[in-house]
């Protein structure tokens, strides 16, 4: 019982438990990609990441160390601390056929640094079926530990890149995974946009937990970003856990507060537009973490 209560304060930091929605900001690009713009200097994202009312924030175990206070002293988001690394993301020199991805943090370190959630990947359609079998393992440990310490565990459900499924937008790929990670344990899942609002709606209605999308990288218009958010809760979903779409903006405090009264207050692009003071052009946001 005392797990279950713990779970639900976590939770409710993450999702708002009246509206069924919640706003997080991804910063764990370095862990994977290394020095990649908006990740140069953590601090400073963070500080507007709590002054503009984000819900959480998902962090690498060496970010929350050397940052975290920054979120703690002021009240800020609710931490969600990544717990594995993966190669999926690299490109050029770095880059390997097959996405790899390990574990390199625990349930026991979120709790030592007072984190609400941990997040874990689980991709699928490995080209080498046993990467695939690891993931799972990796989720499943997790999860058990998870729900030992009454952690709420986010699992990212995505098809892996250049591997089985060519599509990972396909809106069938994506239905499959994300029962997938609910089966598997997952409170919230983080996941793919599947293309429009119509194929999301009925993905995110089939499952009895939040399913939240992911950004990809900024597609250099802060209306896109805004207009992408619209959709995706127009489609049924309980929000976003976007990255480098928000962290890399010509405006970033601006496009969060935009975010954050598209997501909780249901206003319109133009409205939130109007309240964040952002004249920009047109776009459309992509796939990706």
């Amino acid at each position: 019982m005392h797990g279950m209560i713990g779970k639900q304060r976590r939770m409710s930091r993450i999702v708002d438990p009246m509206t069924g929605r919640g706003f997080g900001v991804a910063l764990d690009h370095g862990l994977h990609l290394g020095n990649c713009p908006g990740v140069e200097h953590p601090e400073e994202t963070l500080d507007q990441i709590v002054q503009a009312g984000v819900n959480a924030v998902i962090l690498s175990i060496g970010t929350a160390v050397q940052y975290g206070e920054r979120i703690v002293r002021r009240d800020g988001p609710a931490l969600i601390l990544r717990l594995d690394h993966t190669t999926m993301w690299r490109e050029g020199d770095l880059a390997y056929a097959d996405g790899h991805t390990r574990l390199i943090a625990s349930v026991e370190d979120a709790v030592a640094l007072g984190a609400d959630a941990v997040i874990t990947y689980l991709f699928v359609g490995h080209n080498d079926p046993e990467l695939e079998d690891r993931a799972f393992e990796n989720c499943a440990k997790v999860n058990a530990a998870a729900r030992q310490a009454g952690m709420v565990h986010i699992i990212e459900t995505m098809g892996a890149r250049g591997a089985r499924c060519p599509d990972t937008a396909d809106p069938d790929l994506i239905a499959a995974h994300t029962r997938i990670g609910m089966e598997l344990g997952a409170d919230i899942l983080k996941t793919d946009w599947p293309g429009s609002s119509e194929a999301l709606r009925p993905i995110a209605g089939s499952l009895p937990i939040p399913v939240m999308l992911a950004g990809g990288p900024n597609g250099g218009s802060d209306r896109g970003t805004l207009e992408f958010v619209a959709q995706i809760i127009a489609g049924g979903g309980a929000g976003v856990l976007f990255g480098r779409s928000i962290i890399q903006a010509k405006n970033p405090m601006a496009v969060m507060r935009a975010t954050r009264v598209i997501i909780h207050d249901g206003a319109s692009v133009d409205e939130a537009m109007a309240i964040a003071g952002i004249v920009t052009g047109t776009g459309y946001g992509t796939n990706g973490a």
